[in-house]
């Protein structure tokens, strides 16, 4: 499954002020040492120590161990312009299966790629960020979510989910994916929920 999240100003200081937002929101993470928002070197999977604070989850409440999850991280530069003329031109050819939905016009006659509050958001973006993850590790839908919401909140962004073809603001986004995730880990058998205990670092 993935993830996408338009962004800016990806530097080290934003792990410091991610890692604080899931403290939050009752959860411990600690990022691989390595990793600094580096395109060049932290693409690729992206390790990620996490334990939840007791009465969040009680399939983590039993498992007495810290959790070793992540996702699969890839950066590329982002122009909202080029996307926009590249969007009218193939509603122009009645191509519009692309990333976006079909433009919208507004009673007074605006077009966007989404809608006004998103693409006030788009306009200041310069990075798309996408996030992969697989379903054997049950923790990683969490940690991918969250990752996702917090990081499009802090820095302005935009959250995209392509399973379901919807955007969100970053603030929208934590509150549908806590939703997402109790829904989630909620349907599954505890003897399915499998989770890996963290060793140390590599």
């Amino acid at each position: 499954m993935d993830l996408n999240i338009y962004t800016k100003n990806l530097t080290p200081d934003l792990i410091s002020r991610i890692e604080k937002e899931f403290e939050t929101n009752s959860m411990q993470v600690e990022f691989h040492p390595d990793f600094k928002f580096d395109e060049e070197n932290d693409e690729g999977f992206c390790p990620i120590k996490l334990k939840l604070k007791n009465g969040q989850s009680k399939y983590y409440d039993s498992f007495k161990y810290d959790v070793l999850t992540g996702f699969e991280i890839y950066f590329e530069d982002y122009n909202y312009q080029e996307e926009f003329k590249e969007k009218e031109k193939k509603n122009r050819s009645s191509f519009i299966k692309n990333l976006f939905k079909s433009a919208k016009k507004t009673n007074d006659s605006e077009t966007y790629l989404v809608e006004k509050e998103i693409d006030k958001k788009l306009k200041n973006c310069d990075k798309k960020v996408t996030l992969n993850w697989q379903s054997q590790n049950k923790s990683e839908l969490r940690i991918s979510l969250l990752f996702g919401a917090i990081l499009a909140n802090l820095t302005e962004g935009i959250v995209y989910d392509p399973q379901e073809g919807s955007y969100f603001t970053g603030e929208k986004a934590l509150l549908n994916f806590k939703n997402r995730i109790r829904e989630y880990e909620d349907s599954i058998a505890q003897e399915d929920f499998l989770l890996h205990k963290f060793e140390q670092w590599n």
